[in-house]
């Protein structure tokens, strides 16, 4: 399994045209469950994103899958990083 960070923000034309954004926001990230993909963390930001999601998947593909899922309903803008421990990392560089 690989580990992708997944930063999201609202679309501005989303806040406008839903009351209920909170739910509709929910709504979105049951992408993660469609695709039987567990989120090991969901953060909500006061930054740059509204929200981080730390999550593991199979291959880069599925992780690619989401992230189109997720642009293509509107609500979501995504940015997505595969993601490696940094004891793993300096092992590459050495």
């Amino acid at each position: 399994m690989a580990t992708f960070i997944m930063a999201m923000t609202i679309n501005p034309n989303a806040k406008k045209a839903h009351p209920n954004l909170s739910f509709t926001v929910s709504e979105t990230l049951d992408v993660f469950k469609k695709h039987n993909v567990r989120v090991n963390n969901l953060y909500a930001t006061l930054g740059r994103y509204d929200y981080l999601a730390v999550f593991d998947a199979p291959d880069q593909s599925l992780a690619f899958r989401l992230a189109s899922e997720i642009n293509n309903s509107g609500i979501l803008e995504t940015e997505t990083w595969p993601v490696i421990p940094y004891e793993d990392f300096s092992q590459i560089i050495g």
